[in-house]
């Protein structure tokens, strides 16, 4: 059963993202898709972190935030299986943010700073042998996102990476689940939004997307099949 927090937190992110387009200033129609209108500073009017270092803008504000892992586990746990939790750093050192020729405690220490990271942990899917799910707290979300855009742009150089929507968002935390398709459109309903901040991506007309914080990148609802 869904937290009351994720309920209410889905609820108004949907009437949110259901009203933008008739917002004052929200853009063109066709906003909702693949267009997205720029806000000041490319981003959302109004966009950047709280005190706390939380999300700001318009979007993120509505979306859910977590205390800390124990909590963020407890969520992702009502979208798909999350077990045996781990916050240790031969457990929680991520491939696909952290350079692979540090040690993982000198590694994890480095992205978390260049990233805004402020905890990490991981759990199994339903599948152990596979990849566990990638689940951090973060402390400046404009820094996530800056760092987020710069790696996928590198890795879409380099023809290693991919323009899917992998990265799901709250106020405060983001997530990356290994799991199937229907688990990933789960997410959506604990109050999260796809981050993408791929070159020209743009998502199907039948989504809705809003500018993130940072320039390039979008909050989504979509998720790709």
């Amino acid at each position: 059963m869904r937290t009351k927090q994720a309920l209410a937190a889905a609820a108004a992110l949907l009437a949110l993202l259901g009203t933008a387009s008739c917002d004052e200033g929200a853009g063109p129609p066709g906003s909702q898709s693949g267009e997205v209108p720029a806000g000041k500073n490319g981003g959302l009017t109004g966009g950047g972190s709280g005190g706390d270092g939380t999300a700001s803008g318009r979007v993120e504000a509505q979306l859910a935030k977590v205390a800390g892992t124990d909590e963020l586990v407890r969520l992702i746990s009502n979208a798909t299986t999350c077990t045996s939790a781990s916050t240790k750093p031969k457990d929680t050192t991520f491939s696909d943010i952290d350079a692979p020729s540090e040690g993982a405690a000198a590694g994890i220490a480095k992205t978390n700073a260049e990233w805004g990271i402020k905890e990490r942990v991981t759990c199994d899917g339903k599948d152990a042998s596979a990849n566990g799910h990638e689940l951090l707290v973060i402390s400046d979300m404009a820094r996530f996102e800056t760092a987020f855009k710069a790696r996928q742009a590198a890795d879409l150089a380099a023809g290693e990476g991919d323009t899917r929507t992998r990265w799901f968002i709250g106020q405060n935390f983001a997530a990356r689940i290994f799991a199937t398709d229907s688990d990933e459109r789960e997410m959506l309903s604990l109050g999260t939004l796809g981050l993408n901040c791929a070159p020209h991506y743009v998502a199907p007309p039948q989504s809705t997307t809003q500018p993130a914080i940072v320039k390039g990148c979008i909050l989504t609802n979509y998720v790709d099949a």
